[in-house]
C-alpha cells in the first residue's frame, strides 16, 4: 500500500517537470499540463480520468480523483477505498519553478489479507516551491490536524488491533544543492502534537502510549538527484507489474547500482516529550525519550550508529518492589555503533536474487557478505545510567566472529561514582530481600580491583580475549579454557 501511494504522489511532481515553461494560463495550457501529468503512466491509467486540469485565474487547478487511480491498481488481495477528489493549485513562477498550494481532507480504508486499516485527516494543507530541474519540492510547509488511524488484524493476525490519534502535525523541508554536481541535500523537521495510541494483542490487555509532542528532524546529504528520479520513473511505469521481466529486472538492477551509495550521510532524531505508558498493571511516565540514527552511504564499509536517551522515569509505586525503587534510573543513555558493514554487497546479492529468481540467501551467507572479514564489531561508546544511589558508565567494543562457532572478544571500561553509597543502599535493601546480599558481595569484591581516577570515580579496564582470558586493570582473573 505504501509503495503504491508514493507512486501516486510522485505522478504530480514528474508531470510538472515538463510543464515548467508554461506562460499563459488557459484551456490549451490546461490540456497540455494534463497530458504531461499522465505521460509517464500506462495507457489505461492515463485514460482513467483520475487527473483533470482547469484554469483558475493566474493558476491551474489540478484535481486528482484517486478513487479512479486505485480502481486500476487494486487487486483481489489489496484494495483501497474511500478516496475523494483532491485538489492542488499550481502557479507558474520565474525561472521555471512552480508555486504549489492545497488543502484537502482524507478518509480512506485499506483491505489486505493481514489487516483492515483506516486513515483520516480533517485538514492537510501544503504549500511550497517545486523545482522541475530536480523534480522535487525546493521548500515546503505541511500542516495537518485531527489525524486518526486504526487497524484490525485478520488471518493469523486476528486479535491484534491498534487505534491512534494525533491532534495536529506540522512539517517543513528544504532541498539545497550539494557540493558535488548532480547531488542535493535535504533537511526536514516537524512536530506531532498530542499523540495517543492504544495497542491490543490476542488474549492480552491493552497498552496505551501518549505524548504531549513528538519532535522529528531528518538530514540527508549528497542525494543523487538524477538517479533517484530515474528510479521513481521506473517504479511508476511498472506499478501494475506483479513480476518484472528479465530485461526489466536487469534495468532495475542497473538503476539501483547507479544510485549507490544513495546518500553521503543520513541523520535522524526523534524526541518524545512527556511520554506516558499505561497498562492494566499501572503507569510509567518518562519526561523525555530521545532516539537518534546516523549512517553514512550504502557502501562496502558503512558505519551505523544508534542512540537512545531517557530522562526522569516515574513508574507507579506499585510497579516496583520497595527494595528496588531507589534503583530506577533518573537518566539512561545508550549509544551503539556497528562499523564496516558491507551494504553494497548485500544490495548486490539482493539484486542478483531478484534477477535470477533464486531461493532466498541464507542467514549465514548474508553474514559473510555483510562482514567479509569474518568478524562483526558492536561499539558502545557510552552506556550510562544515573539515579540518587548510583552513577555508572560503560564504554568499549565487543567483537564477534560470524562463523558458526562462537567466538568473541571484549574491551570495556567501567566507571562508577559514589560506589560506597551504592553498596550501602544495596545492603540496606537486602534486609528485606536477602537475594541482594549476593549483589553487595560481588560489588565489594569488584571494588578491590578498582583504580581511582583523578575525578574520584572508580575505574575498571576489562578485556576478554578469544581464549576467554579475563583481565581487569592488568590483573588476570581467569585464564584460557583447558584444551
Amino acid at each position: 500500500m505504501r509503495s503504491r501511494a508514493i507512486a501516486a504522489a510522485a505522478v504530480f511532481s514528474i508531470g510538472l517537470a515538463g510543464a515548467s515553461q508554461a506562460a499563459d494560463v488557459d484551456e490549451q495550457g490546461a490540456k497540455e499540463l494534463r497530458n504531461i501529468l499522465t505521460h509517464s503512466l500506462s495507457r489505461d491509467l492515463a485514460r482513467s480520468g483520475f487527473v483533470t486540469v482547469t484554469p483558475a485565474g493566474d493558476q491551474y487547478q489540478i484535481t486528482y480523483d484517486l478513487a479512479k487511480f486505485f480502481d486500476k491498481i487494486n487487486s483481489s488481495t489489496l484494495s483501497v477505498t474511500g478516496f475523494k477528489p483532491l485538489s492542488l493549485f499550481a502557479q507558474p513562477l520565474a525561472e521555471g519553478k512552480w508555486h504549489l498550494k492545497g488543502d484537502n481532507s482524507v478518509s480512506v480504508s485499506v483491505h489486505s489479507p493481514a489487516s483492515d486499516f483506516t486513515y483520516s485527516v480533517a485538514s492537510n494543507a501544503i504549500e511550497g516551491i517545486f523545482d522541475p530541474a530536480l523534480e522535487v519540492m525546493r521548500s515546503s510547509e505541511t500542516k495537518s490536524r485531527d489525524i486518526k488511524f486504526s487497524s484490525i488484524g485478520s488471518g493469523r493476525n486476528t486479535g491484534h488491533a491498534m487505534d491512534a490519534t494525533i491532534d495536529s502535525a506540522s512539517f517543513s523541508s528544504a532541498v539545497t544543492d550539494g557540493t558535488e554536481a548532480g547531488k542535493m541535500n535535504l533537511q526536514s523537521q516537524g512536530t506531532l502534537q498530542r499523540f495517543n495510541e492504544t495497542v491490543t494483542g490476542p488474549g492480552t490487555s491493552s497498552v496505551n502510549l501518549s505524548t504531549d509532542s513528538i519532535d522529528i528532524k531528518l538530514a540527508a546529504t549528497s542525494l543523487p538527484a538524477k538517479e533517484l528520479r530515474e528510479l521513481v520513473h521506473f517504479f511508476i511505469q511498472h506499478i501494475k507489474a506483479k513480476q518484472l521481466s528479465d530485461s526489466g529486472s536487469e534495468k532495475f538492477a542497473s538503476l539501483v547500482r547507479r544510485a549507490l551509495p544513495g546518500f553521503g550521510s543520513l541523520d535522524e532524531t526523534v524526541t518524545l516529550n512527556n511520554l506516558l505508558v499505561t497498562t492494566d498493571k499501572g503507569k510509567v511516565g518518562v519526561k523525555t525519550v530521545g532516539y537518534s540514527f546516523k549512517m553514512d552511504g550504502l557502501t562496502k564499509a558503512s558505519n551505523v550508529n544508534f542512540g537512545l536517551r531517557a530522562e526522569h522515569l516515574t513508574p507507579d509505586p506499585g510497579l516496583i518492589p520497595p527494595a528496588y525503587a531507589a534503583f530506577v534510573p533518573e537518566t539512561l543513555d545508550v549509544q551503539l555503533g556497528m562499523p564496516d558493514i558491507n551494504f553494497d554487497g548485500l544490495i548486490d546479492a539482493a539484486l542478483k536474487n531478484v534477477s535470477t529468481r533464486a531461493t532466498p540467501v541464507s542467514g549465514e551467507a548474508l553474514k559473510r557478505i555483510a562482514f567479509p572479514g569474518g568478524h562483526a564489531t558492536l561499539e558502545f561508546p557510552k552506556i550510562s545510567a544515573t539515579s540518587g544511589v548510583y552513577d555508572v558508565e560503560v564504554s568499549g567494543a565487543l567483537k564477534g566472529t560470524t562463523q558458526s562457532h562462537a567466538g568473541y572478544s571484549l574491551q570495556a571500561t567501567i566507571l562508577a561514582r559514589d560506589f560506597d553509597k551504592t553498596i550501602t543502599v544495596i545492603q540496606d535493601a537486602a534486609k528485606t530481600d536477602p537475594q541482594l546480599n549476593k549483589v553487595s558481595f560481588s560489588l565489594m569484591a569488584a571494588k578491590g580491583f578498582a583504580k581511582t581516577d583523578t575525578d574520584g570515580r572508580l575505574r575498571w579496564d576489562v578485556t576478554i580475549d578469544e581464549n576467554r582470558t579475563v583481565t581487569v586493570n592488568g590483573q588476570v582473573l581467569k585464564g584460557p579454557k583447558a584444551p
